[in-house]
C-alpha cells in the first residue's frame, strides 16, 4: 500500500519508523472456538468474597474478556463426592453473563483412585510410575487395564455435572497423561505397555462411553517439544478426537524453560507449526489449553510474550482456541486475576488485582469471537507480530499487532476496501493498558505495546489525520539501568575461608586453601576432581554455596569470569553448573582452565535470571584445579527497584527422564535423578537424557 504521511506524522517518525500492514479478508484459515482461562483452583477464594466484590470479579473476568472458554476440573474421583457448589456458583455466573457464548472444557487429572495400582489419586502415592497409571485388569474389552470403569466413570461424571448445571462442551479424559506428578495425576503411554495404560485403548472406552453427549479432546500432553505431542496424536483415531489439546511447558530445542520462553515465545514457532501443518486443516480445532510462566509473580513483560505466543498460536500454530492457565488465582497472585480474600492466607482484605496479560489476553477475546476465522495478515517490520481475524458475516475484521522491539512503530491505518476502523486499543508494558485511543489514519505503536484494530463495514473514514502516543504513561519512569561494579562471589587473595565447600562424591577430597605464590597469584583454593573418565567412575562434583550478594549476581550480570588452573600437564576441561535452586538453562560443559598457567575462563549467565541458583559446582575428569577468583560482570542496576525474584526449587517436583529418541526411561523425583552437578545419577547407559517437569525441560549426561 502506498504510506502517506502528515507533517505531523513525519515529526513522529524522527523518532519512530514507519510499517504497514497488508491485510487479505480473502485468504481465510482456521475457524476460532475461544479465548479463555481455567477455573481449577482457589474457587473457595472466589465465592467467599464479599457480593459486590464477587460481582465485580465475575464481571471483569467474564464479561471484560468477554470469555468464551472456561477450562474446569472433574473433581468426582471418589465414590461419594459431589459437584462442588464452588465450580457450580462459578460456571452460574459465567453462563449468566454471556449465555451460549461461553463453552466448558473440562480436564480430568487422575482417574479414581480405586483404578489405579497405588489406589491415591495422587502421584506421590506411588511407588513407582505404573503404580499410576491404570490398574491391569484380564477381561477388558479394550485391552489390559481398566478401561472401560475409567469410561464408565466419566459417563457417570457428566451425568453428575449435568444433574447439577455443569454441561461441559469439551472433555479432555486426562490432563498431562505423559506427566507423572506428585498431585492428581493418572500416566498413559501413548499406546499401552507393559508398565502403563494406552491413551489409545483410554479414548476408545471413552469414546463410547459419552459419544453424543460431549466432544472430546486430546491427547493434552505437558508441552510441544521433542515431537511429544505427535507420539500421542499419531497413534489416535481422529475419528474419536472432535479437536486436539496440547500445553505449552517446553518447546523443544532445548528451549524449556516456561519463564525464558515467554521472553523468546518465537522458540514456540517450530514445533506449533509442525502440528499445524499436520494437523490442522481437518475440520478439528487445535486448541492450547493451559501455559503460564511457572513463576510465583507477574512480569511487566509477559503481556506482550503472551500476546506474541498467542500470534504464534494463530498464525503459523493454526489454533482454534487459547486458554491461559490462571483465569483467577489466590494470595492477590495470578497469571490474569489475583485474588485476594479476607481472612484467607495472608489476604487482610478483598481485593482483585488485575496482571498484565489479562490485558493480553483481552486484545483479542475482546475482540474476536467464536466463528469467527483467522484472515492473512502480514508486515516487513520484523518487531511488528500481527494476527487477524474476520467474522463470519464478513463484516468485521479485527487486527492485533504487537510491538516487540525498544522503539515505538509508526503504522497507517490498514487500507481493506470498504472497512474503516471503529475502534482502537491500546496496552503498553509499564503503560496504560486496555486503553482506548483516538482513531486516525495512523497509529503509533509505542515500544513493547499491543494494539487491537476494529473494521467494520459501517464505520466512517477517520477524520483524525496525526497519529499520538496515547498509553505511555506520563507518571511512569522507565527503570535507568546502569553498569555497576563486577560482583566478587570469591577472592582467595582476601579470605581463606574453604567452609563453603562441599565434596559430593565420598571419594572426593576435600577442598583446601594454599597460601603459596603460584605464577603471580598469592592465595587460591585446591578443587580435587575425579582424576579419571567419568565414563569409568561417574560424575564426581565439588560444589561451593556462594553469598547473598553473589546469588543476585547469577540473576543480574552476564557472565562469570573464573580465574583457575589445571593442576595437570594438560588442560582441564571443567563443567561449571549451579545448585540449590532451579535448574541452569544452559549448563556450561567443557570450560578451560589452563595447564601450566592460569587462565581466565568466562560463563554465560544472560538465561540465568529468573532460575534461583544458590551455589556452583564443578566436575570434571581432570585430577583437579585451582580457583583463585570467581567475579560476575556485566552487571546492571535499576533506578527502580525490581520485583523479588521467586526462587523455585524443582528438586523434590516429579519429573521424567527420556532418552533422545522420545522414550520414558525414568520416572520419579528429580532430585533422586540429578546430582548436584547437574549429571544423571541413574543407572542408565551413557549419553544425553531430558529431564522433565513441569516447570521445566533440562539436559543432563550419564557418564
Amino acid at each position: 500500500m502506498m504510506k502517506k504521511m502528515t507533517t505531523a506524522a513525519l515529526a513522529a517518525a524522527t523518532i519512530a519508523s514507519a510499517a504497514n500492514i497488508t491485510v487479505d479478508p480473502t485468504a481465510t484459515k482456521q475457524e476460532i472456538v475461544g479465548f479463555g482461562g481455567a477455573s481449577v483452583y482457589y474457587q473457595s477464594w472466589i465465592t467467599a468474597l464479599a457480593d459486590k466484590n464477587k460481582e465485580a470479579l465475575f464481571d471483569t473476568a467474564f464479561t471484560g474478556l468477554n470469555l468464551s472458554l472456561l477450562r474446569v476440573g472433574n473433581w468426582l474421583q471418589a465414590d461419594t463426592a459431589k459437584v462442588s457448589q464452588d465450580d457450580i456458583a462459578i460456571v452460574q455466573a459465567a453462563k449468566q453473563r454471556l449465555g451460549n457464548h461461553v463453552k466448558i472444557e473440562m480436564s480430568s487429572w487422575s482417574a479414581p483412585g480405586n483404578l489405579k495400582p497405588s489406589g491415591s489419586v495422587n502421584g506421590k502415592d506411588g511407588s513407582s510410575s505404573a503404580d499410576n497409571s491404570l490398574k491391569k485388569v484380564s477381561d477388558d474389552a479394550y485391552g489390559a487395564y481398566a478401561y472401560s470403569d475409567f469410561a464408565a466413570w466419566w459417563k457417570k461424571s457428566l451425568e453428575t455435572y449435568k444433574a447439577a448445571g455443569i454441561t461441559p462442551d469439551y472433555i479432555s479424559l486426562q490432563n498431562e497423561p505423559d506427566m507423572n506428578a506428585d498431585y492428581e495425576e493418572t500416566l498413559f503411554n501413548p499406546t499401552e505397555t507393559d508398565t502403563a495404560a494406552g491413551y489409545k485403548e483410554a479414548l476408545n472406552a471413552v469414546y463410547d462411553a459419552v459419544k453424543g453427549t460431549t466432544k472430546i479432546l486430546g491427547p493434552e500432553p505437558l508441552g510441544i517439544g521433542y515431537s511429544n505431542f505427535e507420539k500421542y496424536a499419531k497413534e489416535l483415531d481422529d475419528n474419536k478426537l472432535d479437536g486436539y489439546a496440547y500445553h505449552l511447558y517446553h518447546a523443544g530445542d532445548g528451549n524449556d524453560n516456561s519463564g525464558n520462553n515467554y521472553l523468546a515465545p518465537e522458540n514456540y514457532r517450530k514445533a506449533m507449526k509442525a502440528i499445524g501443518s499436520t494437523y490442522g486443516g481437518k475440520g478439528k480445532p487445535i486448541i492450547m489449553t493451559e501455559f503460564c510462566n511457572m513463576l510465583d509473580k507477574t512480569r511487566e513483560e509477559d503481556m506482550v510474550g503472551l500476546a506474541h505466543i498467542m500470534q504464534v498460536g494463530f498464525t503459523d500454530g493454526q489454533l482454534g482456541g487459547y486458554i491461559a492457565w490462571q483465569l483467577f488465582w489466590g494470595e492477590g497472585r495470578g497469571q490474569l486475576i489475583g485474588v485476594c480474600t479476607e481472612g484467607w492466607g495472608s489476604c487482610k482484605k478483598d481485593e482483585i488485582v488485575i496482571g498484565p496479560e489479562y490485558h493480553a489476553m483481552r486484545h483479542y477475546s475482546k475482540f474476536v469471537n467464536p466463528g469467527w476465522k483467522a484472515i492473512s495478515a502480514t508486515t516487513t517490520e520484523n518487531d511488528l507480530k500481527t494476527v487477524a481475524f474476520a467474522s463470519a458475516s464478513g463484516d468485521s475484521i479485527s487486527v492485533i499487532v504487537i510491538n516487540t522491539g525498544k522503539t515505538a512503530i509508526q503504522l497507517d491505518a490498514p487500507a481493506i476496501s470498504g472497512m474503516n476502523v471503529a475502534t482502537a486499543v491500546q496496552s503498553k508494558e509499564n503503560g496504560f493498558k486496555s486503553k482506548n485511543i483516538t482513531i486516525a489514519s495512523c497509529y503509533m505503536l509505542p515500544a513493547r505495546s499491543v494494539t487491537t484494530l476494529v473494521l467494520t463495514k459501517t464505520a466512517v473514514a477517520p477524520t483524525v489525520a496525526a497519529c499520538q502516543d496515547e498509553t505511555t504513561d506520563p507518571n511512569y519512569s522507565e527503570p535507568v539501568i546502569t553498569p555497576s561494579a563486577d560482583v566478587v562471589i570469591l577472592d582467595y587473595s582476601k579470605t581463606t575461608d574453604v567452609s563453603t565447600w562441599q565434596a559430593m562424591s565420598d571419594d572426593l577430597g576435600a577442598v583446601t586453601y594454599e597460601a603459596g605464590e603460584l605464577d603471580g597469584i598469592t592465595g587460591y583454593v585446591n578443587v580435587p576432581l575425579a582424576g579419571c573418565e567419568q565414563a569409568e567412575c561417574g560424575y564426581k562434583s565439588q560444589l561451593v554455596n556462594i553469598s547473598e550478594e553473589g546469588a543476585a549476581a547469577l540473576a543480574n550480570c552476564s557472565e562469570l569470569v573464573i580465574t583457575m588452573r589445571s593442576q595437570d600437564k594438560s588442560n582441564a576441561y571443567v563443567n561449571v553448573g549451579a545448585a540449590n535452586g532451579g535448574s541452569w538453562v544452559d549448563y556450561q560443559y567443557g570450560r578451560t582452565a589452563a595447564a601450566g598457567k592460569w587462565s581466565e575462563t568466562t560463563v554465560d549467565l544472560e538465561k540465568e535470571g529468573d532460575n534461583g541458583s544458590t551455589a556452583l559446582t564443578f566436575n570434571s575428569d581432570a585430577t583437579g584445579i585451582y580457583i583463585a577468583k570467581i567475579v560476575a560482570t556485566g552487571c546492571s542496576s535499576a533506578g527502580i527497584i525490581k520485583a523479588p525474584k521467586f526462587v523455585f526449587n524443582d528438586r523434590n517436583m516429579p519429573a521424567q527422564v527420556f532418552d533422545l529418541n522420545g522414550n520414558l526411561v525414568w520416572s520419579g523425583l528429580k532430585g533422586a535423578a540429578l546430582n548436584a552437578d547437574g549429571t544423571l545419577r541413574l543407572e542408565l547407559r551413557q549419553g544425553m537424557y531430558l529431564v522433565k517437569t513441569k516447570n521445566a525441560t533440562v539436559k543432563a549426561i550419564k557418564k
